[in-house]
């Protein structure tokens, strides 16, 4: 069950968007799992992105409120982690949904593709604009050489974006490029040997890039098996089979390099993986307490991987009910328990590390309305 970017019903935009977090190793025994509110957004959003920056705020940008009459969140906000508030910039830009938003050289973000509102529907896009963090300033950049909306992207060790697959409309695509902040410039790089789109990306130790997951091919059929990029070669091989469907799942890179990959639609939705970058295998990482998709996950100080929210994947007819739950995995025993919790429920929040603690901050509520509270979990 998945929807086509480019135009659809507002109710189906939960099921198509990706995240990518790191977390810090273990450090010790495992504490106690705290929350409590830590704030609030300027403006509640769905399906924003929101990335820690070197100054120690979050950037929050894009998203959607099917409660405005814009529809798309064309603002940017920085938020505070120490005292909880919200500061919008003054620069507005195209309001977007499915895009990518990625750290690279030069402590820049770079927004990529998506799709925007125009009245009556979504229109994929090939804009790029980058924010600098020094100067709190949006700049335009060159424009991607192919549109794209709900693909992968990430920094390669060089500094350089990678963007692959996603959509073009009802179309899944192959094409892939890599993006110079140093020069401004995109270059087309080897095609994915399929289309593919709805997947995870994470960039090795080894500076290859592991996709997993997703649709693949001109039927749109669950991919099976990953694949590896080398940014030196130009080339793609064969990233081995995995245990799960891994569609609309969760990735989470851990300290050592390895992949965690949780949760998902069909025989995937109730377990998770783990890319191990030692052996290049995919291996069981215990059975989630509630099976879901489109979760939220990183890591506690101790080294455990929290999960909170995303969609329950249960039998027969559904409704757009998040889950409040939170689970644990502990590396160490390789099982998933349940973390208490009176959470705020929402699908696709973006949990982000500061220095506080972690941070959850967006996603779709009951209904899919836009969430603007902020919710904050420590270890103690």
């Amino acid at each position: 069950m998945t929807a086509w970017p480019g135009r659809w019903p507002f109710g189906l935009l939960a099921l198509l968007v990706l995240g990518t977090l790191v977390f810090a190793p273990r450090t010790g025994a495992s504490a106690v799992l705290s929350w409590e509110d830590a704030g609030s957004l300027a403006v509640p959003r769905a399906y924003a992105k929101a990335l820690r920056l070197a100054t120690g705020e979050v950037l929050i940008f894009g998203g959607m409120d099917a409660a405005d009459p814009r529809v798309s969140n064309d603002t940017t906000e920085l938020f505070d982690p120490w005292t909880g508030r919200s500061t919008v910039l003054p620069q507005r830009l195209p309001g977007r949904v499915q895009h990518s938003a990625t750290s690279v050289w030069g402590d820049r973000v770079v927004i990529a593709g998506g799709s925007e509102w125009y009245g009556d529907h979504w229109e994929v896009m090939d804009r790029v604009d980058v924010f600098r963090v020094s100067t709190r300033e949006w700049v335009a950049a060159r424009p991607m050489l192919h549109r794209r909306t709900g693909h992968g992207a990430t920094a390669l060790l060089d500094g350089r974006l990678l963007v692959a697959g996603g959509y073009d409309g009802p179309r899944l695509i192959a094409t892939v490029e890599i993006y110079d902040p140093r020069t401004d410039r995109w270059t087309d790089a080897r095609p994915l040997p399929l289309p593919r789109g709805d997947f995870t990306m994470a960039t090795l130790p080894d500076g290859r890039v592991l996709v997993a997951g997703g649709l693949e091919g001109k039927d749109s059929l669950v991919a099976h098996r990953a694949l590896l990029y080398d940014p030196l070669r130009d080339r793609w091989t064969d990233g081995g089979p995995q245990i799960g469907d891994r569609v609309l799942h969760t990735s989470v890179t851990l300290a050592n390099g390895d992949v965690l990959l949780i949760g998902g639609q069909r025989s995937g939705s109730n377990t998770a993986e783990r890319y191990d970058v030692r052996t290049h295998r995919f291996l069981y990482a215990g059975a989630l307490v509630e099976p879901r998709m489109l979760g939220s996950a990183a890591a506690l100080p101790d080294g455990r991987v929290l999960l909170v929210g995303g969609l329950p994947v249960l039998e027969g007819p559904r409704d757009f009910t998040p889950s409040a739950r939170a689970e644990l995995w502990d590396p160490a025993t390789n099982r998933w328990e349940d973390a208490p919790a009176d959470l705020v429920p929402r699908v696709k929040g973006q949990l982000v590390p500061t220095d506080v603690g972690l941070l959850e901050l967006t996603g779709a509520g009951a209904g899919e309305q836009a969430v603007k509270s902020v919710e904050r979990f420590f270890a103690r």
